[in-house]
């Protein structure tokens, strides 16, 4: 009898949907003859979404983020960023390598696949366990050395990059020597694995011209969007203009936006999706326009007749809204939905609006937005390009990559 096969996915940076949302995307092309455990940073958002009992989820060793300020937490490019999470301390680092050392062995598992982990990946080359990495763009850069610049679009200073990838490199590589292996001679030595699933298109890819900094990237597989899941939600029959805004509390981007959008006439209908938003600000706003709800909402069905999407331009929501040909607006509040806003901006999408906002632009830009030819004629060519049908097809692809190491 042949034994079965074992993968770990894991994900051990980064918060919210979306990193679930990308895994949920392949597991149904897994062939029920492998055995899959996924060591995740969130198991509870990982469950909420993939609720499927023939994944075993582990919780994932993970840094806890360094608290820095705003400017001290401008990461220049992918290894730059990792020093906020464990990659700045030989200690830190070697004592959450161990971790995965240990989570390895025991799983035993025959091939690891992961997202937004980073540890994991490094404990993995370091005991030469077959290896794939998958993302959407972000942290999937280009390899090269120094890797790119997360502003790409602006002026860089490479000797900056290069000295600050040679910072990382030194903790990762004092760190292997501790627990006993030896170094990579690269940052970019860290990504050149077996498998590399990069799962977006060009138009939302978070680095623009991949092929101007790494002529034979791997190909793109497509969009991917998260399994349905949320409550279920209709639009109100009599509006004429419908929104839907997936957004976080906690932040001034938020404050700008409800505060916009509850200005919005009655015949716009808005369904705002705010986890952890408090209950009665619908009622606190005096909104005839806005309906608040504070978890996840099924976005599938609400898609097929929105006007427009916002969100803090997250990779998974701005591919949701571009497959329905939805324009967009991006409120990002960190680098990687800046460089998302930028592409999808870029693109004619929809229009990204980074940094402070207030009211009366948000406003603007959605009318903007609402009026322009460009963006509409964009979004829905992009629809026709790429379907939610293709964001299927890009999980099954994806998962044939992986299982075909197997």
């Amino acid at each position: 009898m042949t034994a079965r096969k074992r993968m770990l996915i894991c994900w051990e940076v980064g918060a919210n949907y979306g990193h679930a949302a990308m895994i949920s995307q392949l597991l149904p092309w897994i062939p029920e003859e492998i055995d899959i455990l996924a060591a995740v940073r969130d198991p509870v958002s990982f469950r909420a979404q993939i609720s499927d009992p023939r994944i075993q989820v582990l919780a994932a060793p993970f840094a806890p983020d360094i608290k820095v300020t705003r400017k001290e937490a401008v990461g220049l490019n992918y290894p730059d960023v990792l020093r906020f999470v464990g990659w700045n301390d030989i200690n830190v680092l070697s004592a959450y390598l161990e971790c995965w050392e240990v989570l390895l062995r025991e799983v035993n598992a025959d091939i690891l696949l992961a997202q937004a982990a980073p540890t994991a990946l490094l404990a993995a080359r370091a005991l030469d366990i077959p290896r794939v990495v998958i993302g959407g763009g972000y942290d999937l850069p280009p390899r090269a050395t120094p890797m790119p610049a997360f502003m790409h679009w602006e002026p860089s200073d490479r000797e900056e990059l290069l000295r600050r990838e040679a910072a990382v490199l030194t903790v990762a590589n004092a760190a292997l020597k501790q627990r006993g292996y030896s170094g990579l001679a690269t940052f970019r030595d860290l990504l050149d694995t077996d498998g590399y699933v990069l799962v977006t298109v060009p138009e939302l890819d978070h680095y623009g011209d991949r092929a101007a900094i790494e002529p034979d990237h791997t190909p793109y597989l497509g969009p991917v969007a998260g399994l349905p899941f949320g409550e279920e939600v209709a639009w109100r029959p009599d509006a004429e203009y419908r929104i839907f805004a997936y957004l976080r509390p906690g932040n001034p981007r938020f404050e700008t936006a409800i505060k916009a959008l509850a200005s919005l006439p009655a015949k716009t209908d808005i369904v705002l999706a705010a986890p952890g938003a408090p209950a009665n600000l619908p009622d606190r706003l005096k909104s005839t326009s806005l309906r608040l709800f504070t978890g996840p909402v099924n976005v599938e069905p609400l898609l097929a007749s929105c006007n427009l999407g916002i969100s803090h331009a997250s990779a998974n929501m701005a591919a949701n809204f571009a497959i329905h040909g939805v324009p967009q607006i991006g409120l990002p509040n960190h680098t990687e939905q800046t460089m998302m806003a930028h592409a999808f901006s870029r693109s004619h999408l929809g229009l990204g609006l980074v940094g402070k906002a207030s009211p009366d632009q948000l406003i603007g830009a959605i009318d903007l937005v609402r009026s322009s030819e460009k963006v509409a004629k964009a979004a829905e060519e992009f629809s026709v390009r790429w379907t939610a049908n293709d964001a299927i097809r890009t999980g099954r692809h994806a998962a044939e990559q992986v299982t075909s190491l197997l």
